[in-house]
Formats: C-alpha cells, structure tokens, sequence
C-alpha cells in the first residue's frame, strides 16, 4: 500500500471528525467511573505514540500542527460522557492515518493508557481490555465547563493568512534544469555539471559566523543521505523506506507526505537523490520501481517497475536528461550486470538500457580472462549521473568487479583481464542509450577501489585554449582529467594517499601498480589507502569563480593477506582486510583539501582528527561548508 497525505486536509477531516453530531452524546455526571489501566500498559502506549503519533499530534498530545489535542478541556468537552468503547473503536479504525490495521487491539488499548495517565488519570492493577461490556462500561469524564449538549461547529479561518507555496510552483523545464534559478537546488550537485556550487552569496566571510538554526525536521529512522530538492521555496525531502516529505522551505511547514510500500527502514540502502522534471518528483524505490508524483499533491501519476528487487537495487539517483530519466543499478556482491536504464520523464516508458558489464563478442568482451558472461558482474552505478547539454552526453561511474581473483592471470595480453566497464567513466548519449565513449581508471581491480563517484564538468585551459573536461576520483584520491568530447586522457593528480599506482602514462593515463601492492597468496602487504578509501561517497564541490576543487579524504591503509580471513577480519574476494594507520600516523585521519584546477596544485590543506561524513558545498560567498 502506498499512501499520500495532505496534512492539511487530514488535520481538518479528523477535527471535524471529532466535532461532528455522530460522535456527540448528552454528557454524563461528572462522577462516573474512570478508565481503568495499568502503568506499564501506558509505558507501552507511551512508546507506540512516539513512533505513529506524535508527528501529528505533538509530544504533549496537544501541540500538533497537523491534528488536535487528544487530551485537556479541549478534547473532553468532545468527548466527555461517550463510552470508553466509542474512543476505542474510533482511533482503531482511524489511526494511525494512512496506515490503518498497523497495530494490534492490545496496542490501541496501549495507546489509550497513554491518553489517560497524560489526563492524570490514576493507573491501577486492572488492565484496560478490549472486552466490549467492559469497555462500554465505562465512560470518559465531563469537564466542568463542559456540561450541557454540544452542539456542530464550524471553524472558522485562521485569522493569520498562511500561503501554501506549492500553489505558485511552476513546472520544472530543461531549461532550468541547464541554468537553475539561484534559489533553487534541482538536482543532485544543483546543476548538471555536479560542481555542488550555490551562486548565492548573502552569506560570506563576515557573517557566516551569525548562522543560527531557524527550523529543523526528523527524517525516518534509517539510512538518510539523499539531497534535498528546493524549488520555488518547497523542498523536496526522500526519507529512509521510501518516505517523500515535502515542506515549505522557509519554515519548515508539512505541506504532503507520501509513504511507498517500504516496511521496514532498517535494512534499506542509501538512495543520493531523487529528480523534480515538469510537474513531478521522480524517486526510486526499494522494490525496484520508479514512481512519479505530483508535485503539487503527491498523487500518482505513474509507476514503472524496472528491475527485481534482488539482486539489483538503486542506491545513486535519478537524473533527468534530453527528457529521459536516466539511472544506473548496483548488486552489492551478487551475480548480475549492472546496468542503466533511461525511461520518458513523461510517462515512464522504458526507452534503453546499457549494460555497464561488457559481455563476449561486444566491445570490451574479451577484457574478462576468458570467463563466462554469466560469471562475470560488478560495475554498479553508485552515484547519479552528470550531464553536457552541449555534447548530449550522460556521463557515469563505475565500481569495481565483485570477483577479481579470477582476473589475477592475464590470459593473452595486459588488456585481457581489465574487467571493463568495471572503474570506467561512461559517456552515453543520452537519448539512445550509445556509448559515446569510455575510459577505465583502474583496470583490474583487486582492491575494491571504486571510481564510482560523482563526475564533474569543468572548463581549463589547454595548450593555449579552454576545453570542457570530465574531472573524477576514485577511491586512491587519484583525480583525473578527460576530455569531454571524446575521453582523450587529459592529465591526473594524486593527493598522496596511496601506495598502489607508482606511475601514470602521460599519454595514455593507464597506471602502473606498484608490484608490492598486488594481493599476495604467500604473504601480507600493507596497502594504503584501506578499502574505504582514501576517498568515497562524500561528494566533492568546485568554485566556479575561482576554479578551485575541494574534496575531503581520509588517511587510512590496510594489512591485505590470504591468512586474515581466518582471524575474523574483513574478506574481500579471497583476501583478508585489516583497517590499519599509516606510518608515522599522528592521529589525524581526516581532512579537506583545495586544489586549483588550472596548477593543479594544493592551495591550503585542513586536517582532522575525525573523517568528515558528508558531501560539500561551495558557495559565491567565498565559502565551503562540510560536516
């Protein structure tokens, strides 16, 4: 069941619920009996209504924004004189909203307790039963000022005018998604070239120090790292088990809420993004489908399944190009191709895919040492695409072969056993799904070093002009620069994280791996970084006023041998992993780095004692903001 709620409309339905002539009664004397409940009866109730109430009704039961008090005079002078049973039966078959029968009679009876103790009524040793004649039994009390018959009422309208912002949004067309309004946040990294840059700068060196915290909100319990989407003051929030929440960027204010079929948030992965296109929010969903949802109400307006849930997931994000949502798949360790998928951003129909695992007799077949199509997977898509309107080329990483002991032997050549698209930048067009053109970073890889991560588009003078190029790094904190027309290898540089590539051809970039770095069947090596990277997920940002790269790293290494996997370690592959320092560590193992990309040398360095865990920005304020 997937539901949408207009907080609004439900607030306003459940208040005249309440208010209405059917749930009146001629109200009892003052001295009838009270409810009878125990304590640790309302101590469950007390957990129940922290999970499925208090979003709506407040933690002191009477401060909701999105539905009225359930205790006080208010809600007695309702209620008071109707049997204890009418309460039950109306929460049960109302509550929790959108998401009827979740809970059991004894946990309705548990929620209720609850209500009574909050009303200081004293618990007992009875316990509050579901049985009828009991529960008709006992009515709930009349305060004092509420004696008398009420009658209907009508509310009238707050006397505070309140705009809904979603009643001036506008579609989102392709233009604005090339050239974004400077308030707005359409995509991923804001914009197409993933540079993670606001123009804005309101805020800059002399107050950024008077920031304060004007509103905050709660996601779902789960694994949160999507992007919120901002337009025309509403964001666009995806929230752990496929929850969209959509509030008024100025206050915070629910405006809808949609919730997918997702169950259970605990065991979901991480989604980066979501996509607004036209007149709708495009999200992934966890059981393999992609939903399009109104963006004014939350109603469906289509939903296409594109893979089975297992083993393939989506973990990066839509992103829409030439009209076509365009997003690629990851299997964690399970046999399978990858793959991307683009569908029409109109109506969902499926348009092309490509698969990011090159399979025998087509280009890159023959990279795989010989090994069955079927054998062969990896290459998933981990992070949202970028995007040249000028080319037409969606542009894409790749992660690592999930089985590289079996592409340790080069059967023919040094090329044979590459493992292509695995640790690839793809160039598709984005209208037809062709591969424009390809260029594998770290071939082989029997580390698990992605180069899966974000590409950015930048601009740099080469030999006396500037060209457009494709800027990436992977897990080694080695960034390359290629040419965005065709993938012509540009120039590289490395943080100094690493110990595993000892060279880089300057024409044609392909590295030389340092020969005390490959896995060992005899003996255990230190490899730097670990498997975690001396950079991951954590998106980098690039000032485009003053063509500076900033990426946050970690300086890590691990111990690589075929004896660890017997102590209880990690085991990547065949081989053991072991977290380890670098030599000569001082205990600072996390940092942010600027890099001007026309020297592309270091400009300041900022080093920490704790890895920085999110993404960047950077803004025309002369800032960069990171966690």
């Amino acid at each position: 069941m997937k539901v949408v709620y207009r907080f609004e409309r439900v607030a306003a339905l459940f208040l005249s619920v309440l208010m209405s002539t059917s749930l009146l009664a001629a109200p009892a004397a003052i001295g009838v009996e009270t409810p009878s409940f125990t304590r640790q009866q309302a101590a469950l109730g007390e957990r129940l209504y922290q999970s499925h109430c208090i979003s709506c009704h407040g933690d002191k039961l009477n401060n909701g924004m999105f539905a009225p008090a359930i205790v006080g005079q208010s809600f007695y002078r309702q209620w008071g004189g109707r049997k204890v049973k009418a309460l039950f039966d109306r929460i049960k078959t109302t509550m929790p909203s959108g998401n009827l029968g979740a809970l059991s009679n004894q946990q309705y009876l548990q929620l209720l307790a609850y209500m009574f103790l909050q009303s200081n009524f004293p618990p007992g040793k009875k316990l509050l039963s579901a049985n009828d004649q009991q529960l008709s039994a006992i009515r709930l009390p009349v305060p004092d000022s509420g004696r008398g018959v009420e009658r209907p009422v009508e509310i009238p309208a707050s006397p505070d005018i309140v705009v809904n912002p979603l009643e001036n949004i506008t579609p989102v067309t392709d233009a604005m998604l090339i050239r974004p309004a400077d308030k707005d946040w359409l995509s991923w990294r804001r914009t197409y070239d993933a540079s993670g840059f606001s123009p804005l700068k309101q805020i800059g060196l002399t107050n950024v120090a008077e920031l304060r915290t004007v509103w905050s909100w709660s996601l779902p319990s789960g694994r949160n790292v999507t992007t919120p989407l901002v337009h025309d003051g509403v964001m666009f929030v995806y929230g752990a088990g496929d929850e969209v929440q959509v509030l008024d960027a100025s206050d915070g204010r629910l405006l809808w809420r949609y919730q997918g079929a997702a169950t259970d948030n605990t065991a979901r992965y991480a989604l980066r993004s979501i996509a607004i296109y036209a007149n709708s929010i495009i999200v992934p969903t966890n059981d393999g489908s992609i939903v399009a949802l109104d963006s004014k109400t939350g109603e469906v307006l289509w939903e296409k399944p594109v893979v089975e849930p297992a083993p393939f997931r989506f973990s990066g994000g839509p992103l829409v190009a030439a009209g076509n949502i365009l997003i690629g798949t990851s299997t964690g360790r399970a046999l399978g191709h990858n793959f991307i998928v683009a569908l029409d951003a109109l109506t969902g129909e499926e348009q092309w895919r490509f698969s990011t695992v090159a399979t025998p007799g087509q280009l890159g077949g023959d990279s795989w040492n010989g090994m069955a199509d079927q054998d062969r997977a990896g290459a998933g898509v981990w992070t949202p695409g970028s995007y040249d309107p000028a080319s037409g080329f969606a542009l894409f990483g790749t992660g690592n072969t999930y089985y590289p002991q079996q592409l340790r032997q080069p059967v023919k050549d040094e090329t044979s056993n590459d493992g292509l698209f695995t640790n690839s930048t793809l160039a598709l067009k984005a209208t037809t799904g062709e591969l424009a053109w390809h260029f594998q970073h770290l071939p082989n890889d029997q580390w698990n070093f992605d180069e899966a991560f974000e590409r950015t588009i930048v601009e740099r003078p080469i030999n006396g002009r500037q060209q457009k190029l494709v800027l990436s790094g992977g897990k080694l904190a080695i960034f390359d620069m290629l040419a965005m027309r065709d993938g012509e290898y540009i120039a590289s540089f490395d943080l100094g994280l690493q110990n595993v590539v000892e060279g880089i051809d300057p024409q044609t970039g392909r590295r030389k791996i340092a020969a005390n770095a490959r896995p060992s069947e005899n003996e255990t090596r230190l490899v730097c970084p670990s498997m975690s990277g001396a950079r991951s997920w954590r998106p980098t940002a690039v000032n485009e006023l003053e063509h500076i790269l900033y990426t946050s790293y970690t300086e890590s290494c691990m111990q690589l041998g075929p004896e660890l996997q017997f102590v209880g370690d990690f085991v990547f592959a065949d081989m053991g992993i072991k977290a380890y320092p670098r030599f000569g560590s001082d205990g600072y193992f996390g940092g942010l780095k600027a890099i001007d990309l026309n020297t592309l040398q270091t400009v300041w360095t900022l080093r920490k004692r704790a890895v920085l865990s999110t993404g960047l920005l950077a803004t025309a304020g002369g800032l960069v903001f990171s966690g």
